[in-house]
């Protein structure tokens, strides 16, 4: 998520000089030479040859390594693709070996096996939401009916193809019982990158605090109905202190958190009757795609539409931006819009398990300088040119660059990547894991580029990497970075590496500011000042899981 100004008209023009039919260039040039070869004396004549023959060298230099590039890009998805067809082959194996497990006696390491089945993110949707059906009739045939609920609705949302009347009947609420919820989170929770995490950060810290969550989950029309549940929310779904909510359910709950302003921009029909003590909604997109000189750039959704929308829906309601340039944003470019929307005074930021992500310790030294980050691979994501791109992730003196999450967009701006580049897809290595076997954290974007918060960061302070970034983070982790330009890099990498009393000091003051304004503790905290009810602070006396009719 994030802000960048409207790109100049000089930008449009380069645009079009790499859009342009190269071969008619070519051929034109060609014909124009010819022409003054035939017309002009002989040393213009002879110096046009040279030139055009000069450049015919390097056009066809550039055609062989872009076609060598095509190739390999080829090649890859064709390997890529290999590589998908025989995991589905292997998973197809492992699933019906579990399902002849489960209905032939063993049905304890079954359902183990089927769970873990059902959050691998690797397994196809369809084979992944069978696992979870597979589960769902076995509690169902034990008489344990709320569990089979749960896994159905699981299997319902992880599926990605359509469903069918007798599958969504199988979902549907007791229109008699009212179920009651500390938090009832709207959200798309299919998304890849931050939303998801944040999402299941929050869930994962009410449930170690003994409150009860509900999940309604709300597509986003323009991005893919069919998107399955992330496995990363899927995982935390128990049935209890998490559990998955219909739009056939009635519920209460202390608190309404809806995560993301765009589902408020089309409300689905079908949504639960809810009754909220308070309802928040989290705004960690900005409105429009990016703001420039001579105005905003592509509306992302509307003010107006979302604050009517939820005033029909869920009546009264609060905003929260999602950090400090979201804010600014609203602010800035929406201040006649917002002066009749109930924008809170404190920003929803984002959270992480302090204890959970700290690593024990730096890693054991190589001989190596392990740099490191992880995003999503868009263009925005990466400084534009290729002398900021060097200078943020310099070569040279035992650095090793580690990627997760792709890197084709700084491959096209170098033409390849260095050898000493090591690359992960998405979400193919746990980030925790990834981040863990890094020295430092760099991180730069696009010049003009604002994160609308910037978890990625925030995941390596946690873990207690030191983390370089550029100034626009500084408002929002203050202590707990270093902050310079492209070009400052190299110096602050070689200042922490020749330095390790400095590098412990800044690990030591990131954590202390990740404690006090992001962890679980600063979470509940603002839960309680909504009125959410906080069992660290309040014996609830109702049993795990008790239903109101």
């Amino acid at each position: 998520m994030g802000l960048k100004r409207v790109a100049p008209l000089g930008d449009h023009l380069e645009g079009w000089k790499r859009r342009a039919p190269k071969r008619t260039v070519f051929v034109i040039a060609a014909v124009i030479t010819l022409i003054v070869v035939l017309t002009a004396p002989i040393p213009v004549a002879g110096l046009a040859t040279f030139l055009f023959l000069s450049a015919g060298s390097t056009w066809i230099t550039r055609q062989v390594t872009v076609l060598r590039r095509e190739r390999r890009q080829e090649q890859h998805k064709a390997d890529e693709a290999r590589a998908r067809q025989e995991a589905c082959s292997q998973s197809e194996l492992l699933l019906e070996n579990l399902e002849h497990r489960l209905w032939k006696g063993s049905w304890r390491t079954a359902l183990d096996g089927l769970g873990e089945f059902a959050i691998t993110p690797g397994n196809p949707a369809a084979q992944r939401a069978r696992a979870l059906e597979d589960m769902a009739s076995w509690y169902e045939s034990v008489g344990e009916g709320e569990q089979a609920l749960q896994l159905r609705r699981s299997a319902l949302l992880t599926d990605d193809g359509a469903p069918t009347l007798e599958r969504v009947r199988s979902v549907m609420g007791d229109p008699e019982t009212t179920r009651h919820f500390d938090v009832l989170m709207i959200s798309h929770f299919g998304l890849p990158g931050g939303t998801t995490g944040s999402n299941a950060q929050e869930i994962e810290a009410q449930a170690r605090a003994g409150l009860r969550t509900g999940l309604l989950h709300h597509p986003i029309h323009e991005w893919g109905r069919a998107k399955p549940l992330s496995p990363k929310i899927m995982e935390l779904v128990d049935g209890d202190r998490v559990q998955l909510v219909h739009w056939s359910d009635r519920i209460t709950c202390d608190l309404l958190l809806i995560r993301h302003p765009k589902i408020c921009d089309h409300l689905v029909d079908d949504l639960p009757d809810i009754t909220a003590g308070h309802t928040a909604l989290i705004i960690n997109q900005p409105p429009c795609r990016y703001y420039g000189s001579d105005g905003a750039g592509e509306k992302i959704w509307d003010v107006n539409r979302v604050h009517e929308g939820l005033l029909e829906k869920f009546g009264a309601h609060s905003w929260y931006p999602i950090g400090p340039a979201v804010r600014d944003a609203l602010t800035s470019h929406h201040g006649v819009e917002l002066a009749a929307m109930p924008l809170a005074p404190a920003d929803w930021v984002n959270i992480i398990d302090v204890e959970e992500w700290r690593r024990a310790g730096p890693r054991t030294p190589d001989g190596t300088v392990r740099i490191g980050r992880h995003s999503r691979d868009h263009v925005s994501k990466w400084p534009e040119t290729r002398e900021l791109l060097e200078a943020a992730y310099p070569r040279g003196n035992g650095h090793e660059f580690r990627v997760l999450g792709g890197a084709e967009s700084p491959e096209r701006l170098l033409g390849g990547l260095p050898d000493t580049w090591q690359v992960y897809r998405f979400d193919s290595v746990p980030v925790r894991q990834f981040l863990h076997e890094l020295d430092v954290y760099v991180y730069f974007t696009a010049t003009d580029y604002l994160e609308a918060f910037g978890r990625s960061p925030l995941e390596a302070m946690a873990v207690g990497l030191p983390t370089i970034m550029p100034s626009q983070f500084k408002t929002l982790f203050g202590d707990a970075g270093i902050y310079t330009e492209p070009s400052g890099v190299r110096a602050e990498l070689d200042l922490l590496m020749t330095d390790p009393d400095r590098c412990a000091r800044q690990i030591e003051r990131a954590w202390e500011v990740v404690r006090d304004r992001f962890s679980y503790d600063a979470h509940l905290r603002r839960l309680a000042e909504v009125g959410v009810r906080n069992t660290q602070l309040q014996d609830r006396s109702s049993v795990p899981g008790e239903e109101s009719s």
